[in-house]
C-alpha cells in the first residue's frame, strides 16, 4: 500500500445586496491541486453584466460589496502498491545452527558429565559478557572448559539459543502446573532460566519467564514464585505475586507455600504487600484501607488471615478486625469480628 496527500481548493465569490445584506452567488470554483502550485492570478472574466449591476441594489455610491470565501481541504487515501518485494525473515539464526551442528573452526570444547559440546569463542564472547570474560583469563592454549553444575541436556539448549536466538524444541518445555515443587525445579525451562542468569543472557531469561508464566496455578505458583525470585526473573515475579495476592486463601493451603515459609520469608513479606496493595485498590481510594497479615500462633498450625479496616462514620472513626480462618475456627472462609 503506498499513500497520496491531496489538497482540495474551494472558493465562492458573491455579491452583497446593500439593502437586504443578502448575497447572490455569482462565482463557485473546485480544484484538485497536487503538491504546491503557485499562480499570480485567478478569478472569472464573465463575473457581472455591467449594464445589470448598474441598475441592481448592488451597487451603492459606485461601491460594491463582495464575499470571498476560500477552503482548502486536505485529504489522505491508501492505494494498492502496483509493484512490491517481499523481504524473508532473517535467516542468521539457521546459518549459525548449522556452524554450531557441524563444528566448523570451533576452538572451544566444553565437557559436561562427559558429553563433549564443540563451540566458537568468538560467538559466545559477542552473546554472553560472562563467556567473554571468562576466555579472556584463560590461557590460548586451554581450549576445554569442565562444566560441573549444568546438565548436558540444559547445556545444548543453552548452545542452542546462543546460535538461533530460539529456544529448543523439546516436550519438557510443556506443562509444570499440576506439579510439585521438585518437578517445577527439574523443568528444563527452570533449569535453562538458572543458565541464562549463570551467563547474563537477558533475552533468554525473559524466553523462559514466558514458558514459565503459562503454568503458573494455584499448586506451582509459590514455588515458580521462589525461583524467579532466586534467578532475579522480575518479570516472573510480579506476575506470580499479584497471582497469589488474587488467590490467597487457595494457595495458603498448597504445599508450595508451606515451602514459601519454611525457606523464603523475604517472599512472604512481598507477598503479603502485594495484597495489601490490591485490597487498597479494591477500596476505591476513599477512606477505607486494607491490610491483610499473615499469622501463626507458637505451635498452632492454623493459618490466620487477618483483614484491617478503618472507616470514618460521621465524626466518629470506628475500627473492625475480621479474621477469616483457613481451617478451623468458625468454619472454613468465614469471617468473625473481633471486638
Amino acid at each position: 500500500m503506498w499513500r497520496i496527500s491531496s489538497r482540495y481548493t474551494t472558493f465562492d465569490v458573491c455579491l452583497i445586496h446593500f439593502s437586504t445584506l443578502t448575497h447572490t452567488q455569482c462565482y463557485s470554483s473546485l480544484g484538485l491541486n497536487v503538491g504546491y502550485v503557485y499562480v499570480s492570478e485567478r478569478g472569472y472574466k464573465r463575473f457581472f453584466r455591467r449594464a445589470m449591476l448598474e441598475t441592481s441594489d448592488f451597487l451603492k455610491d459606485d461601491c460594491l460589496k463582495i464575499n470571498c470565501t476560500v477552503g482548502v481541504v486536505v485529504s489522505e487515501t491508501d492505494c494498492p502498491r502496483l509493484h512490491s518485494i517481499q523481504v524473508p525473515e532473517s535467516d542468521i539464526g539457521s546459518h549459525f545452527g548449522i556452524l554450531l551442528e557441524n563444528e566448523e573452526g570451533s576452538d572451544i570444547t566444553f565437557n559436561v558429565f562427559g558429553e563433549k559440546f564443540h563451540a566458537h569463542k568468538l560467538v559466545l564472547a559477542a552473546r554472553s559478557p560472562v563467556f567473554e570474560a571468562e576466555f579472556s583469563d584463560r590461557m590460548e592454549d586451554d581450549n576445554e572448559i569442565v562444566v560441573t553444575d549444568m546438565e548436558p541436556k540444559v547445556f545444548k539448549a543453552l548452545l542452542h539459543f546462543i546460535y538461533r536466538d530460539s529456544l529448543i524444541d523439546d516436550e519438557e518445555f510443556v506443562g509444570t502446573s499440576s506439579s510439585s515443587m521438585p518437578s517445577v525445579s527439574d523443568a528444563l525451562a527452570a533449569k535453562l532460566l538458572a543458565a541464562a542468569d549463570k551467563y547474563d543472557l537477558p533475552r533468554l531469561r525473559l524466553m523462559c519467564e514466558s514458558v514459565l508464566c503459562k503454568d503458573i496455578s494455584v499448586n506451582s505458583v509459590a514455588n515458580i514464585l521462589a525461583l524467579a525470585d532466586r534467578h532475579y526473573a522480575m518479570d516472573l515475579k510480579s506476575v506470580c505475586l499479584k497471582f497469589a495476592a488474587e488467590n490467597l486463601v487457595a494457595v495458603m493451603r498448597s504445599d508450595g507455600f508451606e515451602y514459601l515459609k519454611e525457606n523464603c520469608p523475604s517472599l512472604q513479606s512481598e507477598l503479603l504487600k502485594t495484597v495489601a496493595g490490591c485490597e487498597e485498590e479494591f477500596s476505591g481510594g476513599g477512606k477505607s484501607r486494607s491490610v491483610w497479615a499473615h499469622l501463626s500462633d507458637g505451635g498452632d498450625t492454623i493459618n490466620r488471615s487477618v483483614r484491617q479496616q478503618t472507616w470514618e462514620n460521621g465524626g466518629e472513626q470506628n475500627q473492625g478486625m475480621w479474621v477469616q480462618l483457613d481451617g478451623g475456627g468458625d468454619g472454613e472462609g468465614s469471617p468473625r469480628q473481633e471486638e
